[in-house]
């Protein structure tokens, strides 16, 4: 054993109530995640592995619940780490800030009292590209003709700022990586809950707001590579109800699978180039526990197929359109209507008017806000003002230049913003909606590739109905917000004229000539002055016409009769006379909430992803290991509790066969510990399979001289395909134990009061000599528990001259056994000493638990070790020497 092989890197004082996560280090860059807990929330800071703080989070719900997070997981591309909290909620954060980049809502499938408990985040391994010409007509994933082709072709929309992300006084001065930042989001909930990949505007043919200014933007950053590390990667998080979740590019919503009831996944491995995931399950009775040795395997046909990337983009184009038209009409209203904090220009004419209405005397039979109006008309008409009209205008607070020029200047660039935005923006985003839709309308109609999708045509066609009325009802909303430009600006004319005559003296009242439309002025006071026509794209109901309200002809006149028509029109010129009445409906009582019509889309076309994003899930084969054999009976023995290590790898010498390793430790408080090492092989393709099955004993002691040395384990981790982590803290002696005394010794011979230094040190287990139980049939279900209670037992007992026999359950063929269907497998297995190869003593962690992560990457192999009693955390380089330490 190397003493002192390892160097480290930083001693760290980390706050109260600090924790380590087994998947804390970054796999591919030098920092760690600690989690500390501050009252009823906890705390995410980021550490680099040297000892500085990159930044600091405060987790926490609304309301002050109490929130607790029970994992977590990197990105395969290393810029984003996924947190699962208790209560049920999963949250994407940026590893630059620590930002809340995306809320996974999962609240509306999660019943009271089931908890998540585990996320896996496995990366999709991608054929080298070959072939020496560049495809220089990229296409990505779009098909020639289809929707997203076309997008190519159309110009970009405007970018719309985003405020989704609100920054508080706290995050904007606060010293830099202390910043707690704010969760709330005025992001609606139909869009927070949308089923789609991470944000693509440009995907949407909209242009992103990165690249809306040109400061942002460096030289060339347009030719930059894309990293689609992340792309076809699946995100999985289980609970306690025996569900998993699972996410493609961990953001769209696969569904969820149910592998068995009231279970919990310990570990969970994906096959490379394999849609099949494998999980272990163990299943709680009581105070006893069942976990099968053979995983659980779930195989997902749908993603050998291009349908659920197709699917998912088609439903984030959707989901970035209608949020695209949803900002914009909410830009709008507050433009109109005005917020907490800003005066929309709708209300400027109402005070006006109001003001007005404050100097009338009271009439019988109407309001003061109805008389002013009139008053105003009768102005209009005959010249003459009322007392209330010819104070009001003559009075300097009211009507000064300055104020006119600010009522004039907001109204007029509301109405040309909401002509503008209408007519460039949301009629545009409308359109590309409604072309988006069209395609998802042909797969419907096509069953033998989307029927498990669940597309229902008819819902399609309401939506598609009603993205019909949106273009009309946008592109209705230009024509009259000129119309009300045409007469606003009227109006100012002829209130400008009246202020004038009524402040010149009459020689140059004489001279004055009006120069307004009396009637424009007159059609603003009536129906834009107070209620405004523009109102209506805002208020009321959910538009609900069809063509024919708004003059189309109710019956389908073919082409080819139009045609003839025309021709003999263009023979006779009398035909071209009107030869019935024309008669103009009356458009004022249409409803044209384009608002509400909005909302309402979103609505229906959620619910018709959400249904199709699920057919992943409703589609995927669960095969259980064992199906069809008697299940393993719980084995109780609460006094012993488990702590379980796993890690599951390719076999390099049997393709599409893994080998999984359980590294199983038993503290005992009368017996001296071990560590249980099996070793299993079985192939994915044939789930039920065992291939080989090995098992090894280390026991927690150490060769010093002469004896040997006990030592109490702490912790442990599998850090590579070679070698495991231990954390381990040894015991005072009082007198030698001989090296051959294999029997476990009684507590009483050591002394507990005298313990030594804890060390770190890595452990060798690939090359153990694994004791082989033949594995042929298929195996009966034998579950972890089982097989380490009688070991434990066993070896607790000093059995068979300090040899262990392990019992293994094998079912075998019929034809092979005429005895019964089952039979006992005797295996010898002879405990050794742990084999350490390096270690070093820590500073810190002379007593207390201890947390340990660890990184075994080719270039990082690094391992961070926490203090719970002195709260340190120690990082420590596994490859360097002691020599390359620097202060």
């Amino acid at each position: 054993m190397e003493q002192n092989g390892f160097a480290s890197l930083a001693v760290l004082q980390m706050p109260p109530s600090s924790r380590l996560l087994p998947s804390s280090c970054c796999p591919d860059k030098d920092l760690v995640v600690v989690i500390s807990r501050l009252g009823s929330k906890d705390r995410v800071s980021l550490w680099k592995m040297q000892g500085s703080k990159k930044w600091e989070v405060d987790i926490h719900l609304e309301g002050g619940h109490n929130e607790e997070i029970v994992d977590l997981a990197w990105s395969p591309d290393g810029q984003t780490i996924v947190l699962v909290h208790d209560p049920p909620r999963i949250t994407l954060h940026s590893i630059q800030d620590g930002r809340e980049e995306r809320n996974l809502p999962i609240s509306h499938v999660i019943t009271e009292g089931v908890q998540l408990t585990g996320v896996w985040w496995f990366m999709e391994e991608k054929s080298p590209k070959v072939g020496s010409i560049p495809d220089i007509f990229k296409r990505g994933d779009d098909i020639t003709g289809s929707a997203h082709s076309i997008l190519k072709m159309l110009p970009l929309l405007d970018a719309v700022k985003d405020d989704t992300q609100v920054l508080t006084n706290t995050g904007l001065f606060a010293f830099p990586g202390k910043q707690a930042k704010s969760s709330k989001s005025d992001m609606p909930e139909v869009i927070a809950s949308w089923p789609s990949l991470p944000s693509d505007p440009l995907a949407a043919s909209i242009l992103s707001p990165a690249r809306a200014g040109e400061q942002d933007n460096r030289p060339g950053e347009e030719h930059d590579e894309i990293d689609d590390t992340n792309v076809d990667s699946i995100l999985a998080v289980s609970d306690s109800a025996g569900r998993i979740h699972s996410y493609l590019d961990g953001s769209y919503p696969l569904g969820i699978i149910s592998i068995e009831s009231h279970s919990t996944t310990s570990s969970l491995c994906k096959g490379s180039k394999t849609s099949t995931l494998m999980a272990h399950q163990r299943k709680k009775t009581g105070e006893s526990s069942v976990t099968p040795l053979l995983p659980t395997f779930i195989r997902f046909p749908l993603l050998e197929t291009r349908v659920p990337r197709a699917l998912a983009r088609i439903s984030t184009s959707v989901r970035e359109l209608l949020w695209y038209i949803m900002r914009v009409m909410d830009d709008l209203h507050v433009t109109w209507f005005g917020s907490s904090t800003q005066a929309g220009a709708r209300e400027l004419g109402e005070k006006w008017v109001q003001g007005l209405a404050a100097l009338q005397v009271d009439q019988p039979g109407g309001n003061k806000l109805s008389w002013s109006i009139l008053d105003l008309v009768h102005l209009l008409v005959s010249g003459r003002s009322s007392d209330a009209v010819s104070d009001f205008i003559g009075s300097g607070e009211q009507m000064s230049e300055r104020g006119l020029q600010k009522w004039e200047s907001t109204v007029i660039e509301a109405l040309v913003k909401m002509r503008d935005f209408s007519e460039e923006r949301v009629a545009p985003a409308c359109q590309r909606l409604h072309l988006m839709l069209e395609e998802l309308l042909g797969w419907s109609q096509l069953p033998q590739l989307y029927d498990p999708l669940d597309l229902r045509k008819n819902e399609i066609e309401e939506c598609l109905e009603m993205t019909g009325r949106a273009i009309v009802v946008a592109s209705w909303l230009p024509a009259v917000a000129r119309r009300e430009l045409s007469h606003f600006k009227e109006f100012m004319k002829w209130l400008r004229y009246e202020i004038t005559n009524a402040n010149a003296t009459s020689d140059a009242h004489s001279l004055l000539q009006p120069r307004h439309d009396i009637l424009e002025v007159d059609s603003y006071l009536m129906s834009g002055l107070v209620n405004s026509q523009i109102d209506k794209w805002f208020k009321r109901g959910v538009p609900h016409f069809s063509p024919q309200d708004l003059g189309a002809p109710e019956e389908n006149q073919h082409l080819t009769a139009v045609m003839e028509r025309a021709r003999r029109a263009l023979r006779d010129p009398t035909q071209t006379a009107l030869q019935h009445r024309v008669v103009q409906k009356d458009h004022y009582r249409v409803d044209k909430n384009l608002y509400a019509l909005v909302q309402n889309l979103a609505k229906r076309c959620e619910t018709i992803f959400l249904r199709a994003a699920s057919a992943t899930a409703r589609s995927a084969e669960v095969c259980r290991e064992g199906a069809g054999s008697p299940a393993s009976t719980p084995v109780e023995n609460p006094n012993l509790t488990y702590v379980i290590r796993e890690r599951s790898v390719a076999d390099k010498e049997m393709t599409n066969h893994f080998i999984h390793h359980l590294a199983i430790h038993v503290p005992s408080p009368e017996y001296r510990t071990c560590l249980f090492l099996i070793r299993l092989r079985y192939g994915h393709e044939a789930p039920g399979s065992l291939i080989d099955l090995g098992m090894a004993i280390l026991e927690c002691r150490l060769r010093e001289g002469d004896g040997v040395v006990d030592f109490d384990l702490l912790d442990a981790e599998f850090f590579d395909d070679e070698s495991l982590v231990i954390v381990y803290r040894a015991q005072g002696l009082r007198g030698a134990v001989p090296a051959a005394a294999r029997l476990p010794c009684d507590r009483a011979n050591f002394d507990r009061k005298t313990l030594g230094p804890t060390y770190i040190a890595t452990v060798t287990y690939s090359d153990l000599g694994y004791q082989a139980s033949p594995a042929a049939g298929y195996v009966r279900e034998p579950s972890r528990e089982e097989l380490i209670v009688d070991a434990f037992q066993r070896w607790k007992n000093g059995q068979v001259g300090n040899e262990l026999i392990i019992c293994v359950y094998i079912k075998l063929p019929s034809a092979v056994l005429t005895g019964g269907p089952s039979s006992l497998v005797y295996a010898q297995l002879k405990p050794v000493l742990m084999p350490i190869k390096r270690s070093r003593a820590l500073t810190a962690c002379r007593e207390g638990e201890v947390y340990l992560a660890v990184n075994g990457r080719v270039g990082r192999r690094v391992a961070c070790v926490l203090d719970t009693e002195g709260l340190v955390l120690e990082t420590l380089d596994l490859e360097g020497e002691t020599g390359e330490e620097s202060e």
